[in-house]
């Protein structure tokens, strides 16, 4: 008889416990949803294709302290068509959101468009970035020639050295064009960023003969090497 009370006993404790650990296992879950918000970013990225080995378009969550992203999400290589790609995981520290480019080290290299407004709607935060396109060439062409060369080459009335390096001229003045300044030498040398013009004077002194030491223009390593990559990989408009 005391076993059968013993037993009726411990089916009655193990029924209390049962229904007290409901509410830990809710806690849990609650926690578990708060470690990150999620971000829905859609529209047409064109280009992805042109961007060798070593390099990723991505959709990345920055904080202030950082170049290295702290979350990133691929986006896959579509053409002329509208894509969504979620990124779950964007915590705290994350105060910026970009559509951007990043090397091995997930460090950012371009940034085509970003967004600090990270208000969220049931944890989502929306990111609507149109028609882009993020091919290797017009990164350079936008984020570089744009804001670094064009004041002196094409920008005004005229061209330093008739060399232009605006916006729909710069790749034929470019690519397979030799140099005016540098005997048997290209400006550019499709697979020979050693043998290009263009990487010999932004790498070295070579140019402070010719009135102007190009090397002062651009100090970014990444960009350096983003160069060097665009023409050792072909050179593709």
């Amino acid at each position: 008889m005391k076993k059968y009370i013993l037993f009726g006993g411990y089916l009655l404790l193990l029924a209390y416990i049962t229904s007290c650990d409901d509410g830990r296992i809710y806690e849990k879950t609650e926690t578990l949803s708060e470690e990150g918000r999620t971000l829905k970013m859609s529209g047409k990225i064109n280009g992805i294709s042109k961007w060798p080995d070593g390099y990723s378009v991505v959709v990345a969550g920055f904080s202030d302290e950082s170049e290295y992203a702290v979350v990133t999400k691929t986006i896959p290589a579509v053409e002329d068509d509208e894509i969504q790609v979620t990124m779950t995981g964007v915590s705290d520290k994350v105060t910026t959101i970009e559509l951007c480019v990043i090397n091995k080290l997930r460090k950012r290299v371009i940034s085509f468009q970003s967004m600090d407004d990270l208000t969220a709607v049931d944890d989502t935060i929306l990111m609507d970035v149109g028609t882009v396109n993020v091919g290797m060439y017009h990164g350079i062409q936008e984020k570089v020639f744009n804001t670094t060369c064009a004041h002196c080459h094409g920008g005004s009335s005229s061209a330093a050295a008739n060399l232009y390096l605006t916006e729909g001229k710069s790749y034929e003045a470019l690519v397979n064009r030799p140099s005016k300044k540098v005997d048997g030498m290209l400006l550019v040398k499709p697979g020979s960023a050693q043998e290009s013009v263009l990487h010999t004077l932004l790498n070295t002194t070579i140019s402070s003969t010719w009135g102007y030491d190009h090397s002062k223009e651009i100090v970014s390593s990444p960009i350096l090497t983003l160069i060097g990559d665009w023409i050792n990989n072909g050179a593709q408009e």
